[in-house]
Formats: structure tokens, C-alpha cells, sequence
């Protein structure tokens, strides 16, 4: 059976849950010792670090499979030119917002969604914080 795709409403209503996930993972490493980092085996990993990375990621990925829509999107919405780095919560307001400056299409929406989702949901099962 083919999956019916989501409505606006869906989308935003995804992209708040992705955004509320992604402040509590924020306060919760803001909230522990100044500095915080998680580490595994060894190799440890910043909240901040871990942000530019998904974003660079979604970026690699956009630019590979030629996603001018999505590369668009994502420098209007979620790069900070002041600071020059990427945010998450800018990248999830921008797709909750439908009054933003670059509307991006249902389809660029749910992709970005769909893999940020997957990523956060991760994120927060390592840290106990469930989803």
C-alpha cells in the first residue's frame, strides 16, 4: 500500500517535535557541567560539533544528488552568516514557519524531516532522554 504524503500541518507539526527534542537535548547538555561533551570509546562529541555535522551532512548530501532546493534552503534558513555556522533550531523554525523568506516545497520538507528524525531520535536514545 503506498504511504499517502503528509500535509502541511503534518510537516510543521513534525518539525516542532523535532524542534522541542532538540532544545531538550540542548538544555540537558547546558544544564550539566560547563564544557560538556559525550564521549564513547574514547571519542568524544560536543553538542555544538554534533550540530555542524548533521548540518554538513544534509549539505553534502543536497549538493551530491544536485538538491538546489534543499542547498538553497538550507543557507537562507539555517547558516548563520554573522557566526558562520549552522543551527538546527533556525533549520526547524524555517520549516514550521510559512511565512519564512524561502518556503521550501512539501517534498524538500519531508526528506529534511524524515532525516533529521532519524538522527535527533538517535541522539536522544543515547542520552536517555527516549523519543
Amino acid at each position: 500500500m503506498a504511504e499517502l504524503p503528509a500535509t502541511d500541518t503534518d510537516l510543521r507539526a513534525e518539525a516542532r517535535h523535532l524542534l522541542s527534542l532538540w532544545e531538550t537535548l540542548s538544555r540537558q547538555h547546558i544544564s550539566m557541567a560547563a564544557g560538556c561533551a559525550c564521549g564513547a570509546g574514547g571519542v568524544t562529541l560536543l553538542l555544538e560539533d554534533f550540530e555542524q555535522d548533521i548540518a554538513d551532512y544534509l549539505l553534502g548530501e543536497a549538493e551530491r544528488n544536485k538538491r538546489v532546493e534543499v542547498i538553497a534552503f538550507l543557507r537562507a534558513q539555517a547558516f548563520m552568516e554573522d557566526t558562520q555556522l549552522w543551527s538546527l533550531s533556525c533549520l526547524l523554525k524555517g520549516l514550521i514557519d510559512e511565512g519564512g523568506t524561502v518556503q521550501p516545497s512539501p517534498e524538500v520538507s519531508s526528506g529534511l524531516l524524515k532525516r533529521l528524525g532519524r538522527t535527533l531520535s538517535s541522539f536522544a536514545k543515547l542520552h536517555g532522554s527516549g523519543d
